[in-house]
């Protein structure tokens, strides 16, 4: 309202300066002041006015050469719309082709008034003026730039580039409009007080473009990565002048797509589910808010929610500028508002080049983006223009925060190219490794700094979360001693931080740090853990050491608390002593010390429980301390927080399967503390699966039970065995629950048949099995994953009591026969395991059994299965039910079992691209026990076997080199193998077969046997000689000239001395 009477005012002043030396009723202007009046008169009855009448106002106006007398007449026009006053009636497109026909001209009040038209038509009608005004370039004065981005920036937005595709061009144009004057440095000494508004404007619309045009930002990843660096430090010193970023050569690196490394290992322990050690990715600690302000630019650079979450917790930090709460002043800035204006028009440009580096690193493959590693996190301490540099120099604590939240995003996901990173190399020049080891080292130190001199929470809490990213990335055992002595007493202060948000990022940097796979000495050394090596007489760091350890206050804490807690448990069970932790293990001291208090926050809990579950990969450390441990999750079971009992019922679940896995070898003194750990927490376990709604948590109690370990579960009384029992068996057959949680107790139960106490008791068993098939038709795929798996497990136990105890029943047999051959026809993922089930029932079939439809659903797995792993296991299960001698017992099963069998393997030995696949199915021959069972076969299965190791020299895949000396060396045995059953009419066509193979055979063969194990090679030294000596003992048989040349061909051919 203000501004619209002033700048009426101000309008009605100049008319009368205009006016000046007219007459009042016959001048010029006086039918401007008409038009004044029926404006406002439109204003106040809503009528409107004529789009017409403003393009002749506007037409006059031009031509009498008064230009404050225009400005006038659109500041005020340009108010009335702003606040929508005034409703034009008409065409407006007029207005604004009377506009752009002279936009080259145009001043900065026209243009104003262009945006603000520009806003009032709807987006679908402004797609037409795209053309025009996209191919516009920069005009020389900085406002009326300014303002012409604008009016680009409206336009734009309305675009949609993906179904319009002439527009693909035009906006790269529009960028590179953008940037050429830029680099031209035609505003660089520029002292206008538009120049930071415009360079914002500039980002922000460059921002736009790369995100819906990935491939101009790689083509022009060099301009767009120098104009972002030259303006990192704006406001801070002298401007510098954008330069092209010439990307490093070195830095190429194979780099698996943008998903953090740590592939997935097949081979699982059917004993514990498929359960396997994995390297925890980063991962959110809280919820987010739903009414949290999001940045967009900033949000759409991470795909994952819990990754954003993470690295993003702050946003509000940095995608806005100027002071608020929390951060104070200066004196400077309080004395004189205009510099603190100023201050905050700096900052904005800062935080929206951060905003296109992060755009430009989603858009950018990693590959590419690593070539300019060297400018984002160079290896000099003293450049400044730099993310981390800018992190630690910044007077803004939004821009230091937001550079430190792009930097986690960039370091997010490298660890593929960091692995690269080498302290050692020659001396004679530097090579990558060594150049990289030094940015790596660089940032550590600079992120140090940080945490030793900030002060604000949420820039603390931002580099604190880089460094964990870092910390995760960072190939430790490959980089020189010393640097983790210097940020980890920085962490373990904040760690006890009172903001709760720098508490769990301090925690979070701790437990990437514990969860290394490989610990260095130093890293071991920094949180108390067992290093496996030795540790040297003479420490270098003994002062860092010291930091470590928690002083005599802390100690003091420590006692004072555990007597508190003693007098407690005093009243709840009989009293245990608690062995003290040692100084040094000043992590696990403070996880417990958070857990044990209740005020602790919920966040602060969960991250707490996941330094718990990193930790327990080391349970040499934790070992001692069980009975504490029990305690704090029992308590967390029970906490009002639905998220700390979830990951209260993980930690349990992960510290099960390491303590079962530390027990194998332990005494029993450990042993009896590992049950006490189980008999102390079942109480609780069976009160919090009772008491919550919900379906995860219900799932990950069961899992825990099901990694007790068959040490603990044996050593269980009898009735807490039977309650154990009972409650997972109502748990996997209650109708009324979900049917995620039946499928998690029922794996628990397919845990437990393999244990020794119960895998010869038939009845839990087949309860078991009858448990299994109510789940085996589920419409939920993961439900059906977990029921296939038990079904395998369930499968080897039946073989195991088939051979202790008596048989199942027929008809439970059956129809685990139909549900295995079932599931052979689903996803890849329940066909794995239904494969090794239907391999395992097979055998338990009686002779005179009918059989081939469920061997024709198997072979057919082997044949057209896509997944590499289903096939492994088809080979597996074909190699166990070979050697079930009741395939073979009459002629017409034993045509019928190599008829089915010994086509497909011999098909799959030669032309299956995975190598372990190949080897599998090569096992299978190695079963074969009497040369009857080949029939007609025997010498298809020999040629399948010389082709196969001639093309395993030939390599599709580089990741099949690791297994290419595994196939050789299963090939040659299964050679040996036939030939030690060849009879003498079958070595015609064995020399046949072996000529167009002779010296890719003989190589090969004489390479595997020099090279494995005495043990192992003894069947290729012998197999010539007996061969030989077979031949010639048989009394019964005479050999044929045509059947001595080959067998004298072939003996020579595979004869080795020893």
């Amino acid at each position: 309202m203000d501004k619209e009477r002033e700048a009426c005012e101000a309008l009605l002043h100049v008319i009368d300066e205009c006016s000046k030396g007219f007459e009042p009723a016959s001048g010029p202007y006086q039918v401007q002041i008409q038009l004044l009046r029926n404006i406002q008169l439109a204003t106040i009855d809503g009528h409107g006015i004529r789009v017409e009448e403003l393009e002749q106002l506007l037409a006059a106006t031009a031509t009498t050469e008064r230009e404050n007398l225009l400005v006038a007449w659109l500041t005020w026009l340009n108010e009335l719309l702003v606040s929508k006053k005034l409703e034009l009636l008409g065409d407006i497109h007029r207005l604004v082709e009377y506009l752009l026909l002279r936009v080259e001209q145009l001043r900065p009040a026209e243009l104003t008034f262009l945006v603000t038209l520009l806003k009032v038509i709807p987006g679908t009608e402004l797609r037409h003026y795209w053309p025009r005004v996209a191919i516009l370039k920069q005009p020389m004065s900085v406002e009326t730039s300014w303002l012409l981005m604008l009016c680009q920036d409206v336009i734009f937005m309305e675009l949609d580039l993906e179904s319009d595709v002439d527009t693909l061009p035009l906006a790269d144009q529009l960028a590179d409009n953008l940037l050429q004057p830029q680099f031209e440095g035609r505003w660089l000494q520029s002292q206008a007080e538009e120049v930071p508004i415009q360079l914002t404007q500039t980002f922000q619309l460059l921002v736009k473009i790369i995100s819906l045009r990935p491939d101009y930002a790689e083509e022009h990843a060099s301009r767009l990565m120098g104009f972002i660096l030259a303006n990192l430090q704006y406001g801070s010193e002298q401007r510098l002048l954008p330069w092209r970023v010439q990307p490093a050569q070195q830095s190429h690196v194979h780099v698996q797509g943008d998903d953090e490394p740590g592939s997935s290992n097949n081979n699982s322990k059917n004993n514990q589910g498929g359960r396997r050690t994995k390297a925890r990715k980063m991962r959110s600690l809280t919820k987010q808010k739903a009414s949290q302000q999001v940045d967009n630019q900033v949000e759409t650079a991470l795909t994952s929610p819990r990754d954003r979450l993470l690295l993003q917790g702050n946003l509000d930090y940095g995608c806005r500028t100027g002071d608020s709460e929390g951060f104070t002043p200066s004196e400077t800035e309080l004395a004189h508002p205009e510099q603190r204006q100023i201050h905050h028009l700096q900052a904005k440009v800062r935080v929206a080049a951060l905003q296109l580096l992060s755009a430009l690193a989603k858009q950018l493959p990693r590959r590419q983006l690593y070539g300019y590693w060297h400018a984002i996190f160079p290896s000099d301490t003293e450049r400044r223009d730099n993310l981390l540099a800018m992190g630690q120099l910044d007077g803004n604590p939004r821009c230091r925060a937001m550079a430190l939240q792009v930097a986690a995003q960039l370091l997010y996901g490298s660890k593929m190219y960091l692995n690269q990173a080498s302290a050692k190399g020659p001396s004679n020049y530097t090579p990558f490794a060594v150049s990289l080891a030094s940015a790596v080292m660089c940032a550590y130190r600079n992120l140090s700094t940080i945490l030793q001199r900030e002060y604000v929470p949420p820039v603390l809490t931002q580099c604190l979360k880089c460094l964990a990213v870092l910390v995760q990335a960072t190939p430790f055992e490959q980089l020189e001693m010393g640097f983790v002595y210097e940020f980890v007493p920085y962490v373990k202060k904040l760690a006890k931080h009172n903001d709760t948000p720098v508490a769990v990022s301090a925690l979070l940097v701790m437990e990437m740090l514990v969860a290394t796979p490989k610990l260095t000495q130093e890293m071991a050394c920094a949180v108390g853990l067992a290093t496996t090596r030795p540790l040297p007489t003479e420490q270098p760091y003994e002062s860092e050491l010291k930091e470590f350890c928690d002083s005599d206050e802390e100690e003091e804490i420590e006692a004072s608390e555990e007597d508190r807690l003693g007098e407690q448990m005093k009243t709840l069970e009989q009293p245990v002593p608690v062995p003290p932790i040692p100084r040094n293990s000043w992590l696990l001291r403070q996880v417990l010390r958070y857990l044990e208090t209740s005020s602790t926050t919920p966040p602060l809990r969960l991250e707490c429980l996941q330094v718990i579950m990193a930790m327990a990969t080391h349970f040499a450390l934790l070992q001692l301390h069980l009975i504490r441990l029990s305690r704090v999750i029992a308590s967390c079971l029970q906490d009002p927080s639905q998220d700390v009992r979830l990951y209260a019922a993980r930690c349990l679940d992960t510290l099960g399967y390491q303590m079962a896995r530390y027990c194998q070898d332990q005494q029993s003194s450990e042993q009896e503390q590992h049950l006490a750990f189980w008999l102390r927490l079942l109480p609780f376990i069976y009160a919090a699966y009772m008491n919550e709604a919900s379906a995860s948590l219900k799932c990950s109690l069961c899992d825990a039970l099901a990694n007790m370990g068959s040490n603990s579960f044996d050593r269980l009384p009898r009735p807490q065995r039977n309650g154990l029992l009972a409650f997972l068996s109502g748990c996997s057959s209650d109708d009324a629950e979900e049917h995620l949680v039946r499928s998690a107790a029922l794996r628990a139960l397919a845990v437990y048949v393999l244990h020794p106490s119960l895998r010869s008791d038939l009845v839990f068993i087949e309860n078991a099995a009858e448990s299994t098939l109510r789940l085996t038709d589920n419409t939920q795929l993961a439900v059906r994953i977990k029921a296939a798996w038990a079904l395998g497990n369930i499968s080897d136990a039946l073989l195991v009591a088939s051979v202790q105890t008596e048989r199942i029943s027929d008809d439970l047999l059956g129809r685990l026969i139909v549900a295995a051959t079932k599931a052979c026809s689903d996803h890849d993922k329940v066909r794995a395991n239904a494969v090794r089930s239907l391999g395992n029932l097979l055998q338990l079939l009686p002779p005179q059994a009918e059989r081939e439809g469920a061997l024709i659903k198997l072979l057919d797995c082997v044949r057209n299965a896509g997944s590499a792993k289903v096939k492994w296991n088809a080979c597996y299960a074909l190699g166990n039910l070979v050697k079930n001698r009741a395939l073979f017992t009459t002629p017409s099963s034993c045509v019928q079992m190599s008829n089915l069998l010994f086509p497909t393997l011999s098909q799959l030995i030669v032309q299956h691209g995975n190598f372990k696949v190949r080897i599998n199915a090569t096992a299978v021959l190695l079963q074969v026990e009497q040369r009857s069972d080949f029939g007609s076969h025997y010498t298809e299965v020999w040629r399948s076997l010389l082709a196969a190791t001639e093309r395993s020299n030939a390599l599709d895949s580089y990741e099949e080199y690791n297994h290419r000396d595994a196939l050789q060396q299963q090939l040659c045995l299964a050679m040996a193998h036939l030939l030690n059953m060849a009879r003498s009419d079958d070595l015609p066509a064995c020399r046949s077969a072996l000529v167009d193979h002779l010296d890719v055979v003989t190589s090969t063969w004489r390479r595997v046997a020099y090279r494995i194990i005495a043990e192992q090679a003894a069947p290729l030294f012998t197999c010539s000689s007996l061969l030989t000596k077979r031949m010639h003992s048989n009394p019964l048989t005479s050999l044929s000239g045509e059947q001595r040349s080959a067998l004298d061909y072939i003996s020579d051919a595979l004869r080795l001395e020893s």
